[in-house]
């Protein structure tokens, strides 16, 4: 019985990982064609679409919402954020971009200091730098040009991070569904009227990829809300790392972009050091009722 549900839990959580892959193909994907505001705009509306069943079950539960000027300021934030991502994984390399896409939890933790007055000591200071060294070791500085897209890909995991802290604030007082639900139908307004100064009209592929997509975001985030509810922590955010792996196959056998070791390199330094966060996170919690942040289970 505990070796199928430990199965069960791993199975959850590396299909967090490739569908969450799968949808970032999917953008990079439409990137040839079109702005990464239109992919933005159809990426939310898929999203809502599939999402109002769930809604409707729930007997429309998901429209009452404790706090919407934070549902409102945290989908605002993830506008940014969005368009930085979209446009970083449509000019990078899918594997580097995934691989900086592991510093979200970094930065989650600096504001975490910052905006929620917690208490940062040595051994998560040291974490912090070891994840700060991979990010050098990825660009390597003075080395290579330094890309755009990297630029953008850094922003992007930065303004997430004060979405994921908003997120945290509103989990206490909303559900999953509403927060997911509110991201979704303030965002897609917005990034229509956005999508005006740059339309054009999708073909019948296009919609098939935005249709995948949505389906992939939700799968992901079901998975690893999944493997959260039955496991601890602990043990699914190491199985994280697995992202890079489909990145690297995906990269390779979709776009014919050659793995880097250095990349590579740096991913994993950076993935311990989210990695030893969380074990920090789950030992200072040890015997408490408080829940251990998990910084990456809210899906774009």
């Amino acid at each position: 019985m505990i070796r199928n549900k430990f199965l069960y839990v791993t199975l959850l959580a590396i299909g967090a990982t490739l569908f969450g892959s799968f949808m970032g193909a999917g953008v990079k994907l439409l990137s040839d064609d079109l702005h990464p505001i239109i992919i933005c705009f159809y990426r939310c509306l898929m999203g809502l679409i599939l999402i109002m069943p769930f809604v409707a079950k729930n007997n429309f539960k998901a429209l009452k919402s404790n706090n919407f000027k934070l549902q409102l300021i945290r989908a605002t934030i993830n506008i940014f954020s969005m368009i930085c991502w979209f446009t970083a994984i449509g000019i990078m390399y899918f594997e580097k971009a995934t691989a900086l896409g592991f510093t979200t939890p970094l930065f989650t933790t600096i504001l975490a200091v910052i905006v929620l007055g917690e208490v940062i000591r040595f051994h998560r200071t040291a974490a912090l730098i070891l994840g700060f060294i991979g990010i050098i070791i990825i660009i390597r500085p003075g080395y290579l040009p330094f890309e755009f897209g990297t630029l953008l890909m850094l922003a992007a995991s930065f303004s997430f991070s004060f979405v994921l802290i908003f997120v945290k604030k509103l989990s206490a007082t909303d559900s999953s569904l509403t927060i997911i639900f509110y991201h979704l139908l303030f965002m897609t307004p917005v990034f229509f009227i956005l999508s005006l100064f740059f339309w054009e009209t999708i073909t019948l592929n296009q919609l098939f990829i935005f249709g995948f997509m949505g389906a992939a975001g939700l799968l992901s985030h079901w998975c690893l809300a999944q493997a959260f509810k039955l496991s601890d922590t602990t043990f699914v955010m190491p199985l994280q790392f697995t992202k890079l792996i489909w990145a690297s196959l995906i990269g390779l056998y979709l776009f014919a972009e050659q793995p880097d070791i250095w990349t590579w390199i740096g991913g994993i330094v950076i993935f311990i050091s989210v990695v030893y966060i969380t074990y920090r996170e789950a030992y200072k919690k040890k015997g408490t009722q408080k829940p251990i942040q998990v910084d990456r289970a809210i899906i774009n």
